[in-house]
């Protein structure tokens, strides 16, 4: 299969350029129109044909199209969507490396980025005399890079390996001398494409502290990412794209929301679809899907037997959340509707990022009686949940069934498709952890005394 990148048009990032002087100050990066297509060939024959004559057989993808946006100097904003849906793309788009087949591209300032692991670096070098190729690549002089040197080998924190040609360093190693040279430059913009899945867990922690603090100076973030705890946190714009279209650009809550939720279909700022989740009552379904994690599709399978209708998340302060610290709350709201005189419990089953059941629980468990929607339209059930679990990544799923009367088991009549995931974070360098390991058990420790003792 070969790949046809020709035609485009020219895409202007040097700051002495005239339509880039003519921007605002206030603006970073502006995108409008911008279309990106590839042309697939079957044999590179076809390929040949297609540059000498203009025919060979060949069929198009469109990887964008017609994507507008404006990000203003120090803002952060995050590129979401399912694979394929063109978010590298873009970023290699404004970042310089691909022309863009329609549509315009300005950039004002200096661009570092992070986008495949370790491109830009040279394999037989070493890791020092690629930390100065890179430098030059963006711009940097001799003198500039000597002075920050020390403190990009001192962040990769690679040791002795700095002397060493990086075909020997490991993948993690690779990222993390990638990462440190690319936010030790000083950059004006920051453009990160789902980097940080590579590396320790500690090193991930480093490195978004730093993103941070190159945000809080000013620097503009562009972030690609599939973990929406760390879009809210990092993010305060998000671009949400599906097959190429712009399905939403707006705040990053609210594309994270839509993301999370399967929702694809276009949506405007004012939509009322858009609007803050206000914990209250629901007068429809559509409202409830509205402010859903989890939704059953009006083409789904289970039609009208389906008893799940939808599963809301809320945080702490009772917002849709997907992101908690250890030992906060969340109430997931299981909105659900019987058959008629059908009654039966919820189950809440919580999994691990190894696939692994860490939670089951149900209405039946609690000693609570059967649930039914009386000839309602839906009814609610909420399981409180506090988070005693290790930092990480955990689906939910909900369901509804019968008791048979036999211990811990029951039967299934409906359930919900695995959602989320629910982030559980924690700083484990600087804040001191409720507990350490899997779970937080209930423990009550004190200093025995010989008196005690000799009671026992």
């Amino acid at each position: 299969m070969q790949f046809d990148e020709s035609g485009g048009t020219v895409r202007l990032r040097p700051r002495s350029d005239d339509r880039v002087s003519r921007m605002s100050d206030e603006i970073a990066v502006s995108v409008a129109g911008l279309g990106k297509r590839y042309h697939l060939y079957d044999h590179p024959a076809d390929r040949l044909r297609k540059a000498l004559w203009g025919g060979g057989n060949h069929k198009e993808v469109l990887a964008l199209n017609d994507v507008s946006f404006t990000l203003e100097k120090g803002e952060s904003l995050a590129v979401i969507g399912r694979n394929g849906s063109g978010k590298s793309t873009l970023l290699q788009i404004i970042a310089g490396i691909l022309k863009p087949t329609t549509g315009e591209v300005l950039v004002n300032g200096r661009v570092a980025a992070l986008l495949e692991l370790g491109s830009g670096f040279e394999p037989e070098f070493t890791g020092k005399e690629n930390v100065f190729l890179n430098g030059a690549i963006l711009g940097l002089s001799l003198r500039e890079m000597e002075a920050r040197f020390d403190d990009i080998a001192a962040f990769a924190d690679i040791g002795e390996y700095i002397d060493q040609p990086i075909k020997e360093y490991s993948t993690g190693m690779l990222m993390r001398l990638a990462f440190a040279v690319q936010v030790m430059v000083e950059p004006d913009i920051l453009i990160v494409d789902e980097a940080l899945s590579v590396g320790d867990f500690f090193f991930q922690q480093k490195c978004l502290g730093h993103i941070r603090s190159l945000c809080a100076k000013g620097v503009t973030l562009l972030f690609v990412s599939h973990d929406m705890g760390v879009v809210r946190d990092l993010c305060t714009k998000a671009v949400f794209l599906d097959k190429g279209n712009v399905v939403f650009f707006g705040e990053s809550n609210k594309a994270a929301r839509m993301y999370l939720s399967g929702r694809t279909e276009t949506v405007s700022r004012d939509s009322p679809s858009n609007r803050e989740f206000d914990g209250g009552t629901h007068s429809s379904i559509e409202e409830i899907a509205r402010d859903a994690i989890w939704s059953r599709k009006a083409d789904g399978p289970a039609g009208e037997d389906a008893r799940l209708l939808a599963v809301a998340v809320l945080g702490p302060d009772g917002a849709p959340t997907t992101q908690v610290k250890i030992g906060e709350k969340i109430r997931v709201r299981i909105f659900f509707r019987t058959l008629p005189d059908e009654s039966g419990h919820l189950s809440l089953i919580l999994k691990n990022r190894y696939d692994q059941t860490v939670f089951n629980t149900c209405s039946y468990f609690l000693g609570m009686e059967k649930c039914t929607s009386s000839g309602k339209s839906f009814e609610v059930f909420e399981f409180e949940v506090e988070c005693m679990l290790e930092a990480g990544q955990y689906s939910l799923m909900a369901a509804f069934g019968s008791s048979i009367n036999l211990p811990n088991q029951g039967n299934m009549l409906d359930q919900s498709d695995w959602f989320g995931p629910i982030h559980v974070t924690w700083n484990y360098e600087t804040d001191v952890a409720p507990f350490l390991g899997m779970f937080g058990l209930p423990v009550r420790g004190r200093l025995l005394t010989s008196e005690d003792e000799a009671k026992e």
